[in-house]
């Protein structure tokens, strides 16, 4: 008898630890914050940033677009709030006397004084990149511009652990027929009968996916645009930004994309550097997404 109460109360046995092992794997896997849950069809910011800080960048750049969404937006909170009511299931509170009643008119009065959200983050598991996906009444483009133009004019650095804040205009499954139609979609003012000639590039960053090469994606893509505009790798009016990582593509169309330092947020306040003045060799269109991946991004 005393010899099996010593054996209960000693050492955790090798059986004791492996379900205890098990039981932590488990729950790790049930964590939604260890799901990839990105999907085609959703629209925001592909965001990259320092390893292992990917949660507080997150929460910074959500601050940072809010504070500007606001601005170019103003009353899109108040719009959204209004939507909300009408949807179906939204039930007048009760206008009874006794306690149940008042109860659940003070719960219908909390929900109606909460914000809505207009972006959300999105784990990626992957290391240095984050995805934040925007309300549908939000112009991804029109805002990451709108932050880059205000944060040049008032040299104000407001973010400490944010690199590329890309945005995302149209999400695709990463295979090359999907990514040719998003980035159609994405340039379709440039594609019109009416556009002026301009001059474009195409950027584009894979990661953790074997399944489609830069190769196969410049060509296909800058073919429709080649047209009727002029290719310009250094001081393009357009880039096309594209960034794949693992099943999923983001396709963004952004403007003056390296005089503001290829939208990086800790590299804009940088001064130029100073190069010697001897011959460069010409850049190929290959080495478009190398560039990108050499300006200052940690992922």
């Amino acid at each position: 008898m005393g010899k099996r109460s010593a054996e209960k109360s000693g050492p955790i046995s090798s059986q004791q630890k492996r379900a205890k092992r098990f039981q932590q794997v488990r729950e790790r896997f049930k964590n939604p914050q260890n799901s990839f849950d990105i999907s085609p069809g959703m629209k925001g910011f592909f965001v990259s940033c320092t390893r292992g800080r990917e949660q507080k960048s997150a929460s910074e750049t959500i601050d940072l677009l809010e504070q500007y969404a606001t601005q170019l937006y103003p009353g899109i909170e108040e719009d959204i709030e209004n939507e909300n009511e009408g949807e179906p299931g939204d039930e007048p509170a009760p206008t009874g006397g006794d306690i149940e009643d008042e109860i659940a008119r003070e719960i219908a009065s909390m929900k109606s004084k909460s914000r809505p959200k207009l972006f959300r983050y999105y784990f990626t598991t992957i290391e240095c990149v984050v995805f934040i996906k925007c309300h549908r009444k939000i112009d991804p483009e029109k805002l990451a511009h709108f932050i880059f133009e205000d944060l040049v004019k008032t040299k104000q650095r407001k973010t400490r652990y944010t690199s590329r804040l890309i945005p995302a205009k149209v999400t695709t499954a990463s295979k090359i027929d999907a990514i040719v139609k998003g980035a159609t979609e994405v340039a379709h003012e440039l594609l019109a009968d009416d556009a002026e000639p301009t001059t474009f590039a195409v950027s584009i960053n894979i990661r953790y996916c074997d399944d489609i090469k830069r190769d196969d994606i410049i060509p296909a893509v800058a073919a429709p645009l080649d047209v009727k505009h002029k290719v310009d790798l250094k001081n393009a009016k357009y880039t096309l930004v594209i960034e794949v990582f693992k099943s999923i593509c983001t396709i963004g169309l952004v403007e003056n994309y390296n005089a503001l330092r290829r939208f990086n947020l800790m590299t804009l306040f940088d001064e130029p550097e100073v190069k010697a003045s001897k011959p460069t060799p010409a850049l190929k269109a290959e080495d478009v997404s190398d560039e990108a991946q050499a300006d200052g991004e940690t992922a």
